[in-house]
């Protein structure tokens, strides 16, 4: 299993197996060590403080409600006439969201 790593220090480090290339690791980078020189030389950046560990977890799902779509990719139109609301997949019509108005522009004075 590869392990994740954010670059905190920019620095040039290895970038084959056999080290003849170097590269310099950005801040911010995130490297992913799925090879055992990769590991090795993330360990050597974590003990030196130059990266640390990340953990890497998949997206949550929202729950936002979608549009239900017919087999031709065309949306779903609800049926008035059942409880349900065919038109959204889970039966549910998502809330309105709501917006800020705009302040109107202030005229200058003289």
């Amino acid at each position: 299993m590869s392990k994740n790593y954010k670059i905190i220090v920019p620095k040039a480090g290895a970038d084959d197996e056999s080290g003849t290339s170097i590269r310099l690791y950005a801040l911010d980078e995130i490297v992913v060590a799925d090879e055992e020189w990769k590991q090795e030389l993330m360990s050597v950046f974590v003990a030196n403080n130059w990266a640390i560990e990340t953990k890497m977890d998949a997206p949550e799902e929202t729950g936002e409600p979608v549009r239900a779509r017919n087999d031709d990719g065309s949306f779903k139109a609800d049926d008035p006439d059942t409880p349900e609301n065919e038109a959204w997949e889970g039966g549910e019509t998502p809330k309105p969201k709501t917006r800020r108005k705009r302040q109107p522009k202030k005229k200058p004075t003289e």
